[in-house]
């Protein structure tokens, strides 16, 4: 190969890194802005709801306690982001969202547990309710991980230390061997590095090792 030859192929290649950046980049961008617009909204609606239901501000204790941030789907009239106690429950996020229509759930779907970022699915039909993840930018956009077994190819773009390359390497060692057991086996199964690693761990979980 010529030195001219190679040269304009190590641009080409310099370019691509830059475009692939750039869209990550802009992903990471478009996905704060909706979350600050969602949230700003939400919140909005429930300070006012508060506001109308007690008479004014002065009492509202609610906000100054730390929290958790679930969003409710599946009601076409209450989906939306919710911010409850870390005590929280089904049951709780229904009664935030003025969910009436509730006898028919089981008590044991209405008791489980709730942590921030899950995602809660209900059914009015059939009374079922089932638990999720919200989209991995919304987790990011709000300092939260996201799923280590779950995340596409795009959605681990989106961390710092995995670009195209990592990210395929974790997805290809995700379908031959399986689900990781924690975010540690990424050393061990060669898709990074202990530098790279240290930047992108606080942004992944894994089900088994997440309280």
């Amino acid at each position: 190969m010529t030195p001219l030859a190679w040269s304009r192929k190590t641009k080409e290649h310099l370019v691509k890194k830059m475009e692939e950046k750039n869209l990550v980049k802009k992903q990471i961008y478009g996905a704060i802005g909706i979350v600050v617009v969602v949230v700003f909204l939400y919140a909005a609606r429930d300070v006012s709801q508060y506001a109308y239901s007690s008479g004014g501000f002065a009492a509202c204790c609610e906000y100054e306690k730390p929290g958790i941030m679930v969003m409710l789907s599946g009601d076409e009239d209450h989906d939306g982001i919710y911010f409850l106690s870390q005590e929280a429950t089904v049951y709780d996020l229904f009664k935030k969202a003025g969910l009436r229509d509730i006898a028919g759930f089981k008590e044991a779907d209405l008791a489980r547990a709730l942590h921030s970022g899950d995602r809660v699915t209900c059914d009015g039909t059939r009374y079922r309710v089932t638990l999720g993840d919200v989209a991995a930018p919304v987790r990011l956009a709000f300092g939260m991980p996201i799923d280590l077994n779950e995340a596409t190819l795009e959605e681990l773009m989106l961390i710092p230390g995995i670009g195209p390359n990592t990210a395929s390497k974790i997805i290809k060692v995700r379908e031959g061997n399986g689900v990781f057991s924690i975010v540690d086996s990424l050393k061990l199964a060669g898709c990074m590095g202990e530098r790279r690693y240290n930047r992108a761990k606080d942004y992944l979980y894994t089900r088994s090792s997440y309280p």
